[in-house]
């Protein structure tokens, strides 16, 4: 039996071709199990963060329906806050998506933000999603990662990225993803199995958890089994809701167990959301205590 042919990943200074032009490769700044992310020069003298999707022992069907289905919502779902394709494309039977280039993601942010910064990170994290969801699009992996920020000593410009578990709801409010991510399991998914547009609000508040406090709202290599019942457990909210600050509420009440009893909406989250904020700069102490 032969062997399957050993495909090269991109090096850099190698050039990629695609029907709108050329992309000369750069450094990886990015890197997971099924895709990496090169900075790279492309047309027009454009820098591009070109996302290439790995085989990772994966039939060529799968991970071409995988980059088909990303590339079909990224050009479907236009919004200030998602990043933007400019491209996509086939080279050496390797699959790859050109898309805006954003100064970092919130993963390389490791220290807490301001209550300003946090406020307008997650403000505009809220848009994307109401955009989404008012759409029926839950994008059901939202983590650091996928966040990124540009100007972030500025005023930080925020965009959504990476679709390829997003599911679209048609008659149903919820879905059985096939994917998930263990850092950012939601209770209804470890309990029940089924993801729904308040688990989006849940993975939003583990990131706000982050944001505020500079900790994540389960401790790092935290195992399997122990990570399923700290979940089950609610302790993420509990541990919200001992921050004692007016921004740890709104994130407690992101991280309620139940998803009923979560905000309904991301316009629900940003009207208390905007209540903290004036909290934190008229109130007897800051949000932070």
């Amino acid at each position: 039996m032969n062997a399957s042919p050993i495909i090269p990943f991109p090096t850099p200074g190698s050039v990629l071709e695609s029907v709108w032009g050329s992309f000369t490769i750069g450094r990886l700044i990015g890197d997971g199990q099924y895709g990496s992310v090169y900075e790279a020069v492309g047309p027009f003298e454009q820098l591009y963060a070109l996302k290439m999707f790995r085989p990772a022992n994966r039939p060529y069907e799968t991970v071409k329906m995988e980059w088909s289905a990303e590339m079909k919502r990224l050009e479907s779902y236009r919004h200030p806050n998602i990043v933007y394709i400019f491209d996509a494309f086939e080279s050496n039977m390797l699959f790859y998506i050109a898309l805006e280039r954003c100064d970092t993601s919130l993963r390389a942010c490791t220290q807490p933000f301001d209550d300003e910064q946090l406020i307008e990170v997650s403000r505009q994290l809220l848009m994307a999603l109401a955009y989404l969801h008012d759409n029926g699009l839950v994008h059901s992996d939202l983590h650091g990662g996928n966040v990124l920020i540009s100007n972030l000593h500025g005023t930080p410009v925020v965009k959504l990225t990476d679709f390829g578990v997003a599911h679209e709801l048609d008659t149903q409010a919820w879905f059985r993803p096939q994917v998930a991510n263990p850092k950012i399991l939601t209770p209804e998914l470890v309990t029940a199995g089924y993801t729904t547009k308040q688990s989006d609000l849940y993975q939003l508040g583990l990131l706000m958890f982050r944001m505020h406090t500079g900790e994540h709202a389960i401790p790092e290599g935290t195992g399997y089994p122990e990570l399923n019942r700290l979940i089950a457990d609610g302790v993420p909210r509990q541990r919200a809701e001992a921050l004692g600050t007016s921004v740890g509420q709104v994130i407690a009440k992101l991280l309620r167990r139940r998803d009923a009893y979560r905000y309904r909406t991301a316009r629900d989250v940003w009207d208390d959301l905007r209540q903290a904020r004036l909290l934190a700069t008229t109130g007897p102490h800051s949000a932070r205590g």
